[in-house]
């Protein structure tokens, strides 16, 4: 198999070279900057450490990336063969009607926000822009940041813990195989929550972003567990612009307001009565059908600092900078309704 290309079935995917990512590369062992893609016997690949002799797998080109001690996300669930089992038509179906239940939340700011952060991006010759838990999301960022208007000098770096997601390297946040300093941007979307220490994969963005480099963050505030045993933290707005104190903010806001909240709270109540994966899947197809129309509202309250206190998701946009924002400043800078004073 081609160290750039993922056969299936019906079509060869070509995935962007190893090469152009080496250079940017370290060791999530050692923590050296040193390595090889080395041939084995059978064909495939693997990455060698020169520093520390650690080996990785690559994936239809793309490197696993997770330090040997993960014991979480693993190397070897990598390699591992994945179940071939045809589904039943139970999942079948489940699937196929997913495709049909509307979206119980809007988003107010993406769109917006990272076309600021292109804008930004766009007084650089070239930059490279690295993505944080990019899930199923490759084919919207790379329109929403359109990668050709800096001539085809941007370069989006998609990375996941999912083996099932549209990356180019499987990487754990907590240890970013990249070298410090190497990126102009860092990008991650609802990600955090789902993260065992967000205060260190943070840490590891501000690592290896640039000084004067951008971050971009959407975290969920009011929203219940929606990633089942991988869900383990809520921010507020505030709480948010603590997490990322080593940046200097640029914008801040909300994503969705107290509609969508109250989508979220209508859908989760009704599904705390069903317990069969069907019934719940029709449950939920049921309460946003009905219910979903009202996440519209949010629009009417998108600029009510009434409303912040209430918020189902925020974002943050900021640029790297080496001292810390304090926290007096942060509790100063609140946006909501009930402004108190303790001292």
């Amino acid at each position: 198999m081609s160290l750039y290309a993922k056969e299936t079935d019906e079509e060869q995917i070509v995935l962007p070279s190893l090469f152009d990512l080496l250079p940017l590369l370290r060791c999530p062992d050692c923590m050296k900057a040193d390595f090889l893609p080395i041939a084995g016997a059978d064909t495939s690949y693997h990455l060698n450490c020169a520093a520390c002799g650690a080996e990785f797998p690559i994936l239809a080109g793309r490197p696993v990336l997770m330090r040997h001690d993960n014991a979480v996300f693993p190397i070897a669930a990598y390699t591992a063969p994945t179940a071939t089992a045809p589904a039943s038509w139970s999942t079948r179906w489940m699937r196929y009607m997913v495709n049909f239940i509307p979206d119980p939340s809007v988003n107010l700011a993406r769109k917006r926000v990272l076309k600021k952060m292109q804008a930004l991006l766009a007084r650089n010759e070239s930059a490279v822009v690295l993505v944080v838990g990019s899930g199923k999301q490759r084919e919207d960022l790379n329109r929403l940041l359109d990668t050709g208007f800096l001539n085809g000098k941007l370069k989006i770096i998609y990375s996941d813990i999912d083996r099932e997601a549209a990356v180019d390297l499987f990487c754990d946040g907590h240890d970013l195989p990249f070298i410090d300093q190497s990126v102009d941007a860092a990008i991650t979307t609802v990600v955090l929550e789902h993260v065992a220490s967000p205060e260190r994969v943070v840490a590891e963005m501000h690592r290896v972003v640039k000084t004067g480099g951008l971050v971009y963050s959407e975290m969920p505030f009011m929203q219940q567990v929606h990633e089942g045993a991988y869900d383990f933290t809520r921010y507020s707005l505030s709480g948010h612009r603590r997490l990322f104190n080593g940046f200097a903010e640029i914008d801040y806001g909300m994503v969705a307001g107290p509609a969508t909240t109250l989508v979220w709270a209508i859908e989760n109540f009704s599904l705390a009565f069903v317990s069969h994966p069907i019934f719940r899947l029709v449950t939920k197809a049921l309460v946003r059908l009905v219910f979903s129309w009202l996440k519209y509202l949010d629009f009417l309250l998108r600029d009510r600092p009434e409303a912040m206190d209430g918020a189902s998701c925020t974002y943050f946009l900021g640029s790297r900078m080496e001292n810390k924002v304090t926290d007096a400043e942060i509790i100063a800078r609140y946006v909501g309704a009930k402004h108190l004073q303790h001292v």
